[in-house]
């Protein structure tokens, strides 16, 4: 059990993580933390650095790869490879999240588990219905190998 000096300074690590103004290097720091949930907070922060988020994007614990892969700052090559992360509480929550790429959301609409593929095709269908959905942009680009019979995802 934590003393209450220890609970404190878990705490305000945790009030800083989730900071707006908390500096790259401190939320570096903070991204190796024994503590899941700071990691969580640094991995959610859209000011976390990309090689960070690239670091907690293969985290022990699921519950952070999801805020990076939910992240607005997370590159589209990172929150691809996600999408097929071995966790299925991974996959579910990028299908979960209104705020998921469109091509991500149709990528999840084929997944092996049904729970995430029905999740996918939920939350796309109502990030089509309030207009703009959010989108990669120009990085990725379908692509058909040989032999396949639907083009996927690649980033370029």
């Amino acid at each position: 059990m934590l003393g209450a000096r220890q609970y404190g300074d878990v705490l305000s690590n945790y009030v800083k993580a989730g900071s707006q103004s908390c500096s790259p290097e401190l939320l570096e720091a903070m991204a190796h933390s024994d503590v899941d949930r700071i990691r969580l907070r640094v991995a959610e922060n859209p000011r976390t650095p990309i090689d960070i988020l690239e670091v907690l994007a293969a985290d022990k614990n699921a519950d952070v790869r999801v805020a990076v892969g939910t992240n607005p700052s997370t590159p589209p090559y990172i929150s691809y490879k996600l999408a097929f992360d071995e966790d299925i509480n991974v996959r579910l929550g990028l299908a979960d999240d209104v705020h998921t790429p469109i091509e991500l959301l149709e990528t999840l609409t084929e997944d092996a588990n049904p729970y995430v593929s029905y999740r996918a095709v939920q939350t796309k269908d109502i990030v089509l219905s309030q207009g703009k959905p959010r989108r990669f942009g120009r990085r990725f680009i379908r692509w058909l190998k040989e032999g396949m019979n639907k083009p996927e995802l690649r980033y370029a």
